[in-house]
């Protein structure tokens, strides 16, 4: 039986196992995928929200920058920041009934420094497709949020280390918010109508305080993200640069920020940003090239839920998604794709009725590198334990006597890995079982062992089926075969609303590995 060690990095995760070589280092500066590095949405509002200091992650190839001649140099990271990038635009979801723009670095400052100038911002060649990743979807997003509303808001969330228990404003004294001030006057910035007068009524203390006219911090008065894309340079899209102390920043508050900075920007939306779309123009954030290519089985053993997942796929403008029937995959068309899906529907339907050689083509695809991610009937299918299955994944499906064990609502614990790759704050989470497998170790000498990312908490046990049985098993799992990556749910996150953005980070977490990047890692075995 093969071993692996746990995987605590998203990095890690997607180059382990390769010893790179030193001299290296000039063709991996064009083989290095920025996308792991980068989470990038498109919304439906006219927010942009933008995180550059709250990751974690180092970046292959990448020194830690030494920072000479750079003033106020810094290595830190915002701790929470990413996180709460990311939970601020689900309780803002939550608040408008839609998503803002988002764009959250998870590479460490010590790597690249998202909110300084590209001469200042790295030292190295290979940081420069990832940085250019984050600002380049931020021109996208304020490009497209001017065509579609005419003016919006940018906020840019940071952490300071000065009052734990305050806010302090960032516009460059006014600067980055010019259209704002230009068309509704001084109150929009510093009056209680103003997004700091909104954040002061969700008790929280704003530096400089509601109608104080005193300029604000001089180290957290606005740095290059906001003097870049605000509307001092010209443009109507205003940016706010929020540095919170870090009593909001900690896991167990951070939800609870959220939403508060949520109603904050609610009710500043209803005083100044724009209510409807005046032109629906849609702009891609990403170049073609860059999209990640996603193939989606809809034949016969699929069911219902493959609605939910096309609708949850649809809404990263970072994959394009088309759909593949048994005929397809038999005819070799596997080969243009960077991930494949398994749905959920009927394991045993969609494995007998790709037959041997439509399950030999998946299995060849994922052993060269592709990805497979399989959500309930599409778990069952990548275990090792039925003759119809794919044997892809070391796994085999506990109690199979009671599969049909119910369905209902159910938790499950994250690991310190599975927090990472599907960034979220907290390790427990509610979502809807059907009847999928409950998976453990089959031990199989010929796959390589699978990493527990999630452990069922709670159970159903309906239908005969024995009580105690279902916890402990794993909820989701992730595996190699191969040069390929697997990832399989046994629950449903693309029918549990707001976990649907955790099939979008299983697809980077498996996506294939371009050819360059194929060459260069087998040169360095």
């Amino acid at each position: 039986m093969k071993t692996k060690p746990q995987l605590t990095l998203l990095v890690s995760f997607l180059f382990a196992g390769l010893t790179w070589q030193a001299n290296a280092a000039e063709e991996a500066e064009n083989s290095i995928s920025p996308t792991p590095f980068v989470t990038i949405e498109r919304g439906d509002l006219p927010i942009i929200l933008t995180a550059p200091h709250g990751g974690a992650s180092s970046i292959p190839d990448v020194p830690r920058r030494q920072g000479e001649g750079v003033q106020k140099f810094s290595s830190l990271s915002d701790a929470g920041t990413a996180r709460l990038g990311v939970k601020l635009a689900d309780a803002i979801e939550q608040r408008f009934g839609k998503r803002p723009y988002l764009v959250v670095a998870h590479f460490h400052r010590r790597y690249v420094d998202a909110n300084r100038p590209p001469d200042l911002a790295y030292e190295v060649t290979p940081a420069e497709k990832v940085y250019d990743r984050y600002h380049n979807a931020i021109a996208n997003a304020r490009r497209e949020v001017t065509e579609r509303w005419g003016h919006g808001l940018l906020l840019d969330i940071h952490g300071q280390a000065a009052d734990p228990k305050a806010i302090f404003r960032g516009t460059q004294n006014g600067l980055t918010t010019k259209h704002l001030l230009s068309r509704f006057g001084d109150e929009a910035l510093r009056g209680k109508t103003s997004l700091f007068g909104q954040l002061a009524q969700q008790d929280f203390r704003v530096i400089p305080a509601v109608d104080d006219t005193d300029r604000e911090h001089d180290r957290y008065d606005g740095g290059f993200t906001v003097v870049t894309y605000g509307s001092g340079r010209g443009g109507t899209i205003d940016a706010i640069q929020l540095e919170l102390g870090r009593s909001f920043r900690n896991a167990d508050e951070v939800e609870r920020t959220a939403k508060r900075i949520a109603s904050a920007v609610f009710n500043f939306s209803n005083e100044y940003l724009p209510r409807k779309a005046t032109n629906q123009v849609e702009l891609p954030l990403s170049d073609s090239e860059e999209l990640v290519r996603v193939g989606v089985y809809v034949d016969q053993g699929v069911g219902r839920s493959v609605k939910d997942l096309l609708k949850a796929l649809a809404v990263s403008s970072d994959l394009k998604v088309d759909q593949l029937k048994a005929e397809d995959i038999r005819e070799g068309i596997l080969d243009r794709y960077d991930v494949l899906i398994q749905p959920g529907g009927s394991g045993s339907g969609q494995g007998k009725h790709l037959g041997a050689e439509g399950r030999e083509e998946i299995r060849d695809y994922i052993a060269a590198g592709g990805g497979y991610i399989g959500i309930c009937a599409g778990a069952y299918l990548a275990s090792a334990d039925y003759d119809w299955s794919l044997h892809v994944l070391d796994a085999k499906v506990i109690d199979r006597k009671h599969w049909a064990r119910g369905r209902g609502d159910v938790e499950i614990g994250l690991t310190e890995a599975g927090q990472l790759a599907f960034q979220r704050s907290k390790p427990k989470l509610t979502i809807l079982y059907s009847q999928g497998p409950l998976l453990a170790p089959a031990d199989r000498d010929d796959i390589e062992d699978y990493e527990v990312i999630a452990s069922y908490e709670t159970e159903i046990a309906k239908n005969g089926a024995p009580k105690g049985v279902m916890k402990g098993t794993t909820a989701i799992a992730r595996g190699k075969f191969g040069e390929g990556r697997v990832l399989c749910f046994s629950p449903h996150p693309e029918k549990t609303g707001g976990l649907e953005s955790l099939v979008i980070h299983a697809i980077q977490q498996v996506r294939k590995t371009k050819n360059q990047d194929r060459q260069l890692l087998e040169s360095a075995k």
